[in-house]
């Protein structure tokens, strides 16, 4: 084989291992995962902070990553949706503007496959295991 071919034959092996299949994998490994931060350590704790039995204050805030870069963000009562994208170990959210995100962008650190650090206050979300806030 000739020398330039030998060139070409190694830039093509290297353009194909950097192709869209290897990023989008990565895009999705939080696709259908949930992350929540938690205001108490347990449900019992939440309960006996409410005001009375009528009413009732969210003991937790709430991330949703959903299919097709889509995200949906409980910070306090309202959902907000939005989309999604990663850049290294951040996740960067961007929102319509509005009351509880002003500027329209949230943005998380990576820890780890199970927890994210939300960068503007710094609160742990953990990512949830099953149908419980408090698993």
């Amino acid at each position: 084989m000739k020398p330039k071919s030998v060139i070409y034959l190694l830039i093509l092996i290297v353009i194909s291992a950097c192709s869209q299949v290897a990023i989008t994998g990565r895009d999705n490994i939080f696709k259908n995962k949930t992350f929540v931060h938690l205001y108490f350590e347990t449900e019992e704790e939440c309960i006996a902070s409410q005001p009375e039995p009528d009413f009732f204050y969210n003991c937790h805030q709430q991330l949703d990553f959903l299919k097709d870069k889509k995200v949906q963000i409980m910070l306090t009562d309202i959902l907000w949706i939005g989309e999604y994208k990663l850049e290294g170990d951040t996740i960067i959210l961007t929102f319509e503007p509005n009351n509880e995100v002003p500027d329209g962008e949230i943005i998380f650190e990576i820890l780890n496959p199970t927890k994210l650090l939300k960068i503007d206050d710094q609160t742990i979300w953990k990512k949830m295991n099953g149908n419980s806030i408090w698993n």
